[in-house]
């Protein structure tokens, strides 16, 4: 049989199927302009990712004569709007975006699919160096800088061939196969560098040619780090907390400091309460009508309030993971500490801590993004993993109309 060159026909495509002819890449600086916080160095890529785009990237930063030198304040941003194209191409793109220090973002009414949604992962903050680095240097440690903004679409898949009408040997086959296999392995190799956890690649690998996962849920921009730009809901300006919101924060935000998804803990949750229930039934301590609950703490000159509940059992089962939840004084916050009992786990304040203390002592467990922005709790944090990015309003309103008000925001 007739043998292709697997150049011929191998497309190892993260792409919206389109019917129309997908013009290749286009990449261009835009202008310096002021963004939402400070000046901002724009780049746009739009069109199908193929191979050499990275090198052109490079050449529009060069053309741009702007570098991080002539104003260290500024952020570099690339915004990206591409169907998808070579997955070796997108995760090259990645790398050189996190070397080079440049945010990502997908602009509202755009989109980015598959080998493009590598690329965007790759968006990272200003280099403490901003000096390039050679290709075999190790990639700079900051935190990564990508965002989405209402209306964007960004979709993850595993890469596919297409294979136009023939027939291939079977060396060509295996060829082909390896090739989109070692896209795979190079993803989980450099998931880590780009601020993915390892663990949760499964979930961007699982959907094939005729599926995506859409980044248009709670726990996806959450445990992938992607910064989503709708502030229009503020906590500080509605009535107060509920129980669900501060379930709901507890445990999204236990899991996305982690940056995994919280959607298995809900149950692990029930378990752990319906542990403890039970044991203290059997122990016959009382606590068994207070595993969820509120009170008031001293931090400072002011009063606080306090939720408190089991979320999970400690890795070698002997206590439980509490979270404890603070309506202020400034933002709402959650920090976690393990625990046997309720009695247990106040001690510290019986003896005099006031709420900070408290918060810091010891026997908290330290979680955390290593982006103080990422951790800090968003209206998005209030809501079921599971919740679609625009349903975020609706349903907090909803709590609000049926649930009574246990803390107050500030």
């Amino acid at each position: 049989m007739k043998s292709r060159s697997v150049s011929a026909w191998l497309l190892l495509v993260g792409m919206l199927i389109s019917a129309s002819r997908v013009i290749a890449a286009d990449i261009r600086f835009e202008g310096i302009v002021q963004g939402p916080i400070q000046e901002e160095v724009r780049f746009r890529l739009a069109g199908e990712i193929e191979a050499g785009d990275t090198r052109r990237m490079e050449a529009a930063l060069a053309a741009a004569t702007v570098t991080h030198e002539d104003g260290p304040s500024r952020k570099f941003v690339i915004s990206l709007d591409s169907p998808g194209g070579s997955y070796q191409e997108g995760l090259d793109l990645a790398v050189e975006l996190r070397r080079r220090g440049i945010a990502t973002v997908v602009r509202t009414g755009n989109s980015c699919a598959s080998a493009c949604a590598l690329a965007f992962l790759g968006g990272t903050s200003t280099p403490g160096d901003p000096t390039p680095l050679s290709d075999d240097a190790p990639l700079p440690s900051q935190s990564p800088d990508r965002s989405l903004e209402p209306g964007a679409v960004l979709g993850f898949h595993a890469p596919y061939l297409v294979l136009p009408n023939g027939t291939y040997d079977a060396t060509t086959v295996e060829a082909a196969y390896r090739s989109a296999v070692d896209s795979i392995s190079r993803l989980v190799a450099l998931a880590g560098s780009l601020y993915v956890s390892p663990l949760e690649l499964p979930r961007l690998l699982k959907p094939g040619q005729d599926e995506m996962l859409l980044a248009d849920d709670v726990d996806t921009v959450r445990y992938l780090g992607i910064g989503y730009s709708d502030y229009s809901y503020q906590i500080r300006t509605k009535p107060g907390i509920t129980q669900s919101m501060i379930v709901n924060a507890c445990l999204n935000r236990y899991y996305h400091l982690q940056r995994r998804s919280s959607a298995e803990g809900y149950a692990k949750a029930v378990a752990a309460m319906d542990e403890f229930v039970e044991g203290s039934k059997l122990m016959e301590d009382g606590e068994a009508d207070k595993a969820f609950g509120t009170l008031m703490l001293r931090q400072g000159t002011v009063k606080v309030g306090l939720a408190y509940l089991p979320i999970a059992k400690t890795n070698d089962g002997k206590s439980f993971i509490w979270c404890l939840f603070s309506s202020g004084p400034n933002d709402p916050e959650t920090f976690y500490k393990p625990a046997g009992t309720i009695e247990e786990l106040f001690a510290e304040v019986k003896a005099g801590a006031d709420l900070w203390k408290f918060k810091q002592s010891i026997s908290t467990i330290n979680l955390g993004t290593g982006n103080w922005i990422d951790d800090m709790i968003r209206a998005i944090d209030l809501v079921p993993p599971q919740t679609k990015l625009n349903d975020v309003s609706k349903t907090l309103d909803g709590y609000l109309a049926k649930e009574k008000v246990l803390l107050r925001s500030h």
